[in-house]
């Protein structure tokens, strides 16, 4: 069965799960915004991708597995803004920016989902023989 699921279609996995793990910590920041002292969390995948794909051993034999295998590695990272500070108490929320993010992001697991149907509908075609 892992044959069926092509490195785009474990990518776009990997999309989609770093796009909730930022839409949960985005959840929390809009939640703490009135929290005296907290600070606002951020999630990176681009710099784990990129490490991940540049470490894998891409020997021509062996490219699609270790590509395979570097994708499945990279994970979202959550990050705190340690020194950010919107308010007097010390509390590090912009809620406006937390909005507007919440929004894009949505907007990026819409497109991310239709890539997923567009993908497996072509497989379904593929399949079918049509």
């Amino acid at each position: 069965m892992s044959m069926l699921f092509t490195n785009s279609l474990l990518m776009l996995e990997r999309a989609m799960n770093f796009q909730w793990t930022k839409q949960s910590v985005i959840n929390d920041n809009i939640v703490n915004a009135e929290t005296p002292n907290y600070k606002a969390k951020y999630v990176t995948f681009e710099e784990a991708l990129d490490s991940s794909i540049r470490s894998a051993r891409l020997n021509p034999g062996q490219r699609v597995a270790a590509m395979r295998s570097a994708i499945d590695r990279a994970q979202p990272r959550i990050h705190v803004a340690e020194y950010e500070s919107m308010r007097m108490d010390d509390n590090g929320v912009n809620i406006t920016e937390q909005e507007t993010e919440a929004v894009r992001n949505a907007f990026q697991m819409q497109y991310t989902i239709d890539s997923i149907n567009s993908n497996l509908s072509l497989m379904r075609t593929l399949i079918r023989g049509q």
